[in-house]
């Protein structure tokens, strides 16, 4: 008896996958099917991925793809940037009464806003103008930016109370808020119309960076003029060094007003001419120095003394007209 050679094949050749699904019908009709070697590699198919955007015949390039796919965001980031840094801006430079003031007007345009949305979604369900009336009065009586004081005799009283008892420091802190955000207020106004009329968010980023610059200017002065405020608070002694000092400006003014022979064109017209002379001369120093804001006691430096001496010599030449001292001013060994 002969025993067979072993097969070059394993049994198994042909067959699916051991995962692959149930055996099909094949197997016990046909058996095993070999499938046969390729005998050319251009024969196989071969599968080349083609980018997005390419045609058939060509591959898009690495920098092609970085652009297109950065493209909307740097177009996006070109127009935001100017808002953004002007909004960075604001945050970082505003003070306590334009946060709260800002804080406010945003609560108040989220209630709004979420009013509307209520308003929109009851009237689809049937809600009438009626309901919707009675509604927004229990909810403003219901909200809680309310007024903190009754509306009646007692509320009043509280009020009253507690504007006795606040220091000066409170008063000038709560009108600047309120001022601040009527402020606010009215610039949220400003741009819903403007919006609706058609504004770009270009142009609004350039009239809220012109408010801001204008908001800086208007920081600057009110400190300076509270300067100024707390400096004429003092004592009297104080208030004497100023009017000498205002005493030897004047006198200094009236004798170049000599010299350049105004005291004595004006002196044949008497007191009166004087007055008149001075009155003027007077009007225009007081818009010279921001409507007497600025005293003459408190300008410094040669530039600005030079300035303010030259500016009063109408002034100071009719009140030595006025008051009689123009044989004085002739008297003086300067001349």
């Amino acid at each position: 008896m002969t025993i067979p050679p072993p097969p070059t094949e394993p049994p198994t050749a042909g067959m699916p996958a051991p995962n692959s699904g149930p055996v099909a019908e094949w197997w016990r009709k046909s058996g095993p099917r070999i499938p046969a070697p390729a005998t050319n590699e251009a024969d196989t198919p071969i599968h080349t991925p083609v980018p997005i955007g390419a045609g058939p015949g060509q591959a898009a390039s690495m920098e092609d793809a970085a652009q297109a796919f950065w493209a909307p965001f740097g177009q996006i980031l070109s127009e935001q940037a100017t808002t953004i840094t002007s909004q960075v801006g604001q945050l970082l430079t505003e003070s306590e009464a334009q946060r709260a003031a800002r804080q406010q007007v945003e609560y108040e345009d989220l209630l709004a806003a979420q009013r509307a949305r209520m308003d929109s979604a009851l009237g689809k369900v049937g809600e009438t103008a009626e309901e919707r009336s009675a509604r927004h009065r229990i909810e403003d009586v219901l909200a809680p930016d309310r007024p903190a004081h009754r509306d009646d005799l007692v509320g009043f009283a509280d009020l009253l109370a507690e504007r006795i008892s606040e220091t000066p420091q409170d008063r000038a802190q709560r009108r600047e808020a309120e001022r601040e955000l009527a402020k606010q207020r009215a610039r949220a106004q400003e741009d819903r119309e403007r919006a609706a009329a058609g504004e770009t968010p270009a142009q609004r980023a350039l009239r809220h960076r012109q408010q801001q610059l204008a908001d800086q200017r208007e920081a600057r002065t009110r400190a300076r003029r509270e300067r100024r405020r707390a400096a004429r608070a003092a004592s009297p002694s104080d208030r004497t060094v100023r009017f000498r000092r205002w005493a030897v400006l004047t006198a200094i003014s009236a004798v170049g007003g000599y010299s350049t022979g105004l005291v004595s064109l004006i002196a044949p017209g008497g007191p009166y001419v004087g007055l008149l002379l001075a009155a003027a001369g007077w009007a225009l120093d007081l818009h010279t120095r921001d409507r007497g804001r600025l005293r003459v006691s408190e300008v410094r430096g040669p530039g600005p003394l030079l300035i303010l001496i030259t500016l009063r010599i109408p002034v100071a030449s009719g009140l030595a007209v006025a008051t009689g001292l123009s044989p004085l001013l002739a008297a003086l060994p300067l001349f």
